[in-house]
């Protein structure tokens, strides 16, 4: 009856578009599940899902199988995602699928690790998104208005989004704007105590600020096959961050001012090379970040020190790939490309302050990363697998402007990875994975830079030009039932010359301490998890997942030997709603226990937050209530010394925030293929 009903399809399809002459059917394929699996990962359709409902693709993704959200980042079974593409361009901000809805996505394309051809400092999987395709002369978007109240400081995140997808002929036209005031207020508290220390803080912490952002893309389709696409992202904000500490009625703070702009360019060229799937394509990207900063640093509000300096990061990247499938089940993939980057930092008057360590040495630093690799996918019987290899090199250059002083750091590795899966059952409803790569990560310019970062007026972080770069094997195994219902996961992995944040106490000031990367001795870490996918009636679908990672610690920092094990263990309970005549929404809790890593200690802390939706109009019009009911902030200790530093947000987490969306569309019914792009920038930083 399948195999009747799938010719039946295909025969309609092929007479539909023989009417339309000018699109060609290349190939149909009828799926009886919405999830398929793959050596490296699965992929999944969203179209007509509830869980797509009513939220942006943000909120969605929180639902799909191994997929999680800690502390506003992605992760894949437990391991950061690497890279979020949208119709196959890079975003460097997530933020931007806060602008898409979820009833827009297609489907989702999920890679459990990075592959070879990526840059190598990249571990954690791969989420691909795919946009519903427009019609040929017709269009969809939305615009949506929101505004957030906070129980701490009233009204904020007032903002106006809009997203616009139109297809002429062969040309794609995608756009994503933006536009929005923030306003942010936290509250701390902070206890210095040793042999001589004994000191309470109270700071309070405000911003606000300005934030625009647009992406552009367009898409060619031509005649050959042959298909041209370009992308490009401006946005600018102008925050104005304050924070002001009392201590024995003496009142520390600072004042900033800083005007930031980002630009991204993406061109890709790809071209087929014959009738049986080989391949071209050609990648070119750019990025720019610049930003002009004023600071002034007061106590009891006289000013004592300011600085205004400027940062300009640049960052090139040529990329060339090509696929040759050998056969149905075998396909060959090899390229090569090349990362340059160079980021300086200016300070064009800064007034000394005993009080306040200040930035004035003018920097540059500069990278240089070229990437050969071959890979191979394929399958014999019922396994299914990738396998890769690639070469790269990492080389590094910091200056001192002031002395011409340079130092370089390269350092080079051959890099493999290794991913299978084995389908098994009689419906091959089940399946089982084992990964192995290795990775080598790069030092982001934030790494090594001199330049000072004050979090509060007594905690600074700084870098340092001396690290090495940080290399690990990882090997990953599962188990996947019930496609995808069941997911039971273990890692292993094992670092060396890994980079941790290491706290030190300032030279002129007791109470000041700051944080600066080190290298210390490689460790493993063990990682289990589980989560159960189940929609137990029609309008309630869950994911009650948990995760724990075991680290056995043998490092000693500051000649304090760290040799017990920890613990660390989270767990998460996504619950989706969708109900009769428009209503909607969602409730999530999450929970994570007090856990140890080396001299820090991360405190107990848990979350309830939820939507609340109503569609009209045909669902054309949705007004929504956004909320967080209750939870418990981040404290943080570390150990320095014969010192101990204590962090505790104490705002409360209340929030309501409230949208009022409009979606449209229009047009005939005709497909149109996409863009593929990539930008590689990251930054490392403190973890408070």
């Amino acid at each position: 009856m399948k195999k009747l009903l799938s010719v039946i399809i295909t025969a309609l399809v092929t007479m539909t578009l023989a009417a339309q002459t000018e699109r060609q059917l290349n190939e149909v394929t009828v799926v009886a599940s919405r999830t398929t699996n793959n050596a490296e990962g699965y992929t999944t359709s969203l179209r007509g899902t509830n869980i797509a409902k009513g939220k942006p693709t943000t909120d969605v993704l929180g639902f799909l199988p191994n997929i999680s959200r800690e502390n506003g980042n992605f992760k894949i079974n437990g391991l950061a995602v690497s890279e979020i593409y949208v119709d196959g361009v890079k975003l460097s901000d997530i933020s931007e699928l806060n602008n898409i809805p979820g009833e827009m996505i297609d489907k989702v394309q999920v890679k459990y690790l990075a592959g070879s051809d990526q840059n190598a400092a990249l571990s954690g999987g791969t989420i691909m998104i795919t946009l519903r395709r427009p019609p040929e002369g017709g269009y969809y978007g939305n615009v949506t208005l929101n505004a957030d109240w906070y129980r701490s400081c009233g009204f904020g995140n007032e903002g106006v989004s809009g997203l616009f997808n139109y297809r002429y002929k062969n040309l794609s036209i995608y756009d994503n704007l933006y536009i929005g005031a923030d306003k942010l207020e936290e509250n701390s508290e902070q206890w210095l105590i040793g042999p001589d220390l004994n000191t309470v803080i109270e700071e309070t912490s405000k911003s606000h600020g300005f934030n625009l952002r647009n992406r552009l893309s367009l898409t060619q389709q031509f005649k050959s096959g042959a298909q041209l696409g370009g992308s490009y992202l401006i946005a600018t904000t102008r925050p104005r961050p304050t924070s002001s500490s009392i201590v024995n009625e003496t009142l520390s703070s600072f004042d900033k001012r800083s005007n930031m702009l980002a630009q991204e360019g993406t061109i890709k060229f790809s071209l087929p090379l014959n009738n049986r799937g080989a391949s071209m394509e050609l990648t070119a990207d750019y990025y720019n970040r610049q930003s002009d900063d004023n600071a002034d640093y007061l106590i009891d509000n006289e000013l004592i020190g300011s600085q205004a300096d400027e940062s300009n990061l640049n960052l090139w990247k040529v990329k060339a790939d090509f696929l040759y499938p050998r056969s149905r089940k075998l396909a060959w993939k090899f390229g090569a490309s090349a990362q340059w980057i160079t980021s300086e930092f200016t300070p064009s008057a800064v007034v000394e302050s005993n009080r306040f360590e200040l930035s004035d040495i003018p920097t540059k630093t500069t990278g240089f990363t070229p990437i050969v690799y071959a890979a191979e996918q394929g399958m014999v019987w019922k396994l299914r697998y990738s396998a890769g290899l690639n070469w790269q090199l990492n080389r590094i250059g910091y200056t001192d402007r002031e002395q011409h002083v340079t130092n370089h750091n390269t350092q080079w590795s051959i890099n493999p990875t290794v991913q299978v899966m084995m389908p098994f059952g009689a419906r091959m409803n089940h399946a089982v994975m084992l990964n192995y790569k290795r990775t080598l990560s790069d030092i982001p310019y934030t790494a090594i830079s001199s330049v000072i970062n004050w979090a509060d007026a007594y905690n600074y972080s700084v870098g340092n030009p001396n690290l090495k770069a940080q290399s690990a094997d990882m090997v990953m195994a599962g188990l996947s039932l019930f496609r995808n219902k069941l997911n039971f996961t273990a890692l292993y992995a094992h670092s060396h010359n890994r980079i941790y944040w290491q706290t030190f106490q300032d030279a002129s000031n007791a109470d000041v301490f700051y944080t600066k990367p080190v290298n210390i001795s490689g460790q493993g870490v063990w990682g289990i998890g589980a989560e159960w996918v189940e929609a137990p009636v029609k309008w309630w679908r869950f994911k009650l997942s948990g995760r724990v990672e075991i680290t056995p610690e043998n490092t000693t920092i500051d000649g304090v030997l760290y040799n017990k094990t920890r613990f660390k263990e989270y767990f998460y309970f996504n619950n989706n709603f969708t109900f009769s005549n428009g209503w909607g929404g969602m409730l999530n809790a999450n929970f994570e226990p007090t856990f140890r890593t080396l001299d820090r200690t991360y405190h107990a802390v848990y979350n309830v937050s939820g939507q609340i939706y109503k569609t009209f109009l045909g669902d054309n019009l949705q007004v929504a209530l956004d909320f967080t009911a209750v939870g418990n902030r981040r404290k943080l200790d570390r150990q320095v010394g014969a010192n101990k530093v204590s962090y505790k947000y104490t705002t409360p987490v209340q929030y309501i925030g409230i949208s009022v969306a409009w979606n449209f569309s229009g047009g005939k019914k005709v497909n149109v293929d996409v863009v593929d792009g990539i930008q590689e920038y990251r930054e490392t930083k403190d973890n408070r």
